[in-house]
């Protein structure tokens, strides 16, 4: 008996405080001031689980305004976080159905003393459709270039290049593809795998798998290399004439990743005049054409200097004697 009274004497000090911080405690909770706040453009979510459905557009109306009553700190920390009414469907008797709202759809979190008083509006109207599921590519939306001292090494490679998206089948029947959330080209610093959300908006009722692709951005350092005195190709035999170009060589400036641009071989850029450009061209007309270029690989700028040649048709001593003899 004595040793029970010692277990209970024992450290009497920190159990009394123990005590008494937790009846303070108690106290602080039953005596802090309760408050009632009303919430509104509430998001109402509508979840069908019937698989065979799927919702043709949002509710109607889509925002609902809640009253609430509980510990002022619990309503604060609320109005900061969110909150949403989920309306669940577990079922489907009619496309167009009209759905009581109920107070326990409303998220408030485990624990917090918070009670809803009132749901505005007392009921939504939820117009349904049949469900497809369909295959669609990816689509990528660039924004912008990499920064200046960088250059893309090669084509951007978005992974997986498809989604499965199941949705009404009234919007999803006539769609070629999905956009991807466009994508910042001057955010990119070094070479990277990055991810990119699949851009849903529209597709109300629409579960996209998956909701996130990967987008592989190879980049190097930009760099800027000449090919001088390029020869300037004509058809002239297309003519029947002989042609005289100038200037007849023509420098090429080249931008681009390193690798690529480095890699070039000049032998394989090819500078020509468009015959279509030099078409029922008069014995010693001349003409200002622009050059085009063949054999630089994509992602590298290719400047000709100048862009813009002569090309001069030469009388034919020939038929200018035989018209003088006449």
């Amino acid at each position: 008996m004595a040793s029970a009274a010692g277990a209970v004497l024992h450290n009497w000090r920190l159990k009394l405080s123990a005590l008494g911080l937790a009846i303070f405690l108690w106290w602080l909770v039953q005596t802090e001031p309760r408050n009632s706040e009303t919430f509104s453009s509430i998001p109402i979510l509508v979840e069908v689980a019937d698989s065979v459905w799927t919702l043709a557009g949002p509710p109607i109306p889509a925002m609902a305004e809640l009253r609430l009553g509980g510990p002022a700190r619990e309503i604060f920390r609320l109005a900061r976080a969110g909150t949403t009414l989920r309306v669940p469907i577990e079922s489907v008797g009619s496309p167009d159905t009209l759905i009581s709202l109920l107070r326990e759809w409303v998220g408030l979190g485990e624990g917090t003393g918070l009670t809803v008083v009132s749901v505005s509006p007392a009921s939504i109207r939820v117009s349904l459709e049949p469900a497809i599921t369909v295959t669609l590519p990816l689509a990528l939306r660039v924004l912008g270039e990499v920064p200046s001292d960088l250059a893309l090494a090669s084509q951007l490679v978005v992974s997986p290049s498809s989604v499965r998206i199941r949705g009404p089948a009234s919007r999803l029947a006539g769609l070629d593809s999905v956009l991807l959330v466009p994508f910042d080209l001057q955010s990119v610093e070094q070479s990277g795998i990055f991810n990119v959300q699949v851009d849903t908006t529209g597709f109300v009722g629409a579960i996209v798998v998956p909701a996130t692709s990967t987008l592989t951005v190879r980049v190097e350092d930009q760099v800027v290399r000449t090919l001088p005195a390029l020869l300037v190709r004509v058809d002239a035999e297309g003519i029947g004439a002989e042609l005289i170009v100038d200037p007849l060589a023509i420098a090429v400036q080249l931008t681009g990743a390193r690798t690529l641009v480095t890699a070039l071989d000049p032998n394989l850029v090819r500078i020509w005049v468009q015959p279509d450009q030099l078409q029922g061209m008069a014995e010693g007309e001349e003409r200002q054409v622009r050059v085009q270029l063949e054999g630089v690989p994509e992602l590298v700028t290719a400047v000709p200097e100048p862009d813009i040649v002569t090309v001069r048709r030469v009388v034919d001593p020939d038929v200018g004697g035989a018209r003088g003899g006449r």
